[in-house]
């Protein structure tokens, strides 16, 4: 009774991450950080998307590889100054692999986009 009591336990600890809220503010528009998000899902290697809307800036998809398939999602928002990504990866156990590896991608895609944007002109002080 103890040990199944203790194997309970350890699953509940190790499965509370899942349900933790994965919503990040990005200091970019919607626009830049949903393309970044689209090059991302685009790769089949890692990534089959099941839905995207663009309208909505919502997609659904799983991660190649895993042997359980689950649905995981990712939304978009505008958000103050920036645009709010909400990502919901699940994944068996406690590791967030796929969560991390999603979040690096979406960084070197997002860094990749901001690199080919003309920088914003300043203007010089007195001139209106």
């Amino acid at each position: 009774m103890r040990n199944k009591l203790m194997v309970i336990l350890f699953g509940f600890f190790t499965a509370i991450p899942a349900f933790a809220k994965a919503h990040d503010v990005y200091q970019v528009s919607c626009n830049t950080l949903w393309s970044a998000i689209e090059t991302v899902l685009e790769n089949p290697a890692d990534y089959r998307v099941l839905t995207m809307n663009d309208a909505e800036q919502k997609a659904s998809f799983f991660v190649v590889g895993e042997l359980t398939t689950y649905t995981d999602t990712v939304a978009v928002t505008e958000s103050g100054d920036g645009c709010a990504m909400n990502l919901k990866i699940s994944q068996v156990g406690g590791d967030n692999s796929d969560e991390r590896g999603f979040r690096k991608r979406l960084g070197k895609s997002l860094a990749k986009l901001q690199a080919g944007q003309p920088a914003k002109p300043t203007q010089a002080p007195g001139h209106e």
